[in-house]
């Protein structure tokens, strides 16, 4: 895919449609190429506050897209982050001051420690029966 100037120029126009309808702006174009020097000079003229707004929407636009939604999106994963580490080390720090250990798992698994000594006994238990 080539990116040109023509395909960024006709991306932002689908985005400034509706403004540029009510504000006439293709009449304007339609006007500007067919006009002499003089004709351009006024149009320019007087139609170049609703040039600056457009140029302000567009300038808003890509603001946002470049600076703020990057700054949001940064922000929830780096709180993220902080809750995660922040989480871990105060479950260590508790386990290291008290000697218990906080379990984060499924409530409905039991957790049985099993060690070969245990399985040998309770095999002889049932040998022995």
């Amino acid at each position: 895919m080539v990116i040109n100037f023509e395909t960024i120029k006709n991306y932002a126009m689908k985005f400034l449609k509706p403004s540029l309808y009510m504000g006439g702006l293709d009449f304007v174009l339609g006007v500007w190429r067919d006009a002499d020097a003089k004709e351009r000079g006024i149009l320019l003229l007087v139609f170049a506050p609703m040039f600056l707004c457009m140029g302000g929407f567009i300038f808003t636009i890509i603001y946002f897209v470049l600076f703020v939604l990057p700054s949001y999106l940064f922000s929830f994963l780096g709180w993220g982050a902080l809750t995660a580490l922040f989480g871990a080390g105060g479950k260590y720090c508790y386990k290291y001051f008290t000697g218990k250990e906080i379990k984060t798992g499924d409530k409905n698994v039991i957790d049985v420690e099993f060690t070969e000594t245990k399985a040998k006994e309770s095999s002889r238990r049932k040998n022995a029966k």
